[in-house]
């Protein structure tokens, strides 16, 4: 994938923002729902969907998050910084930056290359 910083940039908000909600869903999942039978209901997000069909969905997503950083600085990080980087953004400026106002918004974000390698 050749990118300019500026995609790069673009691309790593953009699964933060998706990283966050799918670990959101899946804390409040262990926390309120984990020894009940109980299906949470689908999202309103298409990609949501098909990124909670994966089974280490946010394993992928955190690991493409770090390889988008050390793209953006040229070098090899720790994967520990990974809490490091995302503590960076504030979900609502994203939110605002790319227009979601609600679930379906998420499906508006263009990541879809990133999925079929994925």
């Amino acid at each position: 994938m050749d990118l300019s910083k500026k995609e790069v940039e673009e691309l790593q908000e953009q699964i933060i923002i998706i990283y966050k909600i799918i670990h959101q869903n899946n804390t409040f999942n262990t926390f309120f729902y984990e020894d009940m039978d109980f299906n949470m209901p689908k999202s309103e997000s298409n990609l949501i969907n098909e990124l909670n069909e994966l089974e280490d969905a946010e394993e992928i997503l955190r690991r493409s998050i770090v390889e988008l950083e050390e793209i953006k600085k040229n070098e090899k990080l720790e994967d520990k910084v990974f809490y490091e980087i995302i503590e960076g953004y504030d979900l609502r400026e994203l939110y605002e930056k790319y227009g979601i106002k609600e679930p379906r918004d998420l499906d508006k974000l263009d990541i879809k290359e990133l999925l079929k390698i994925l």
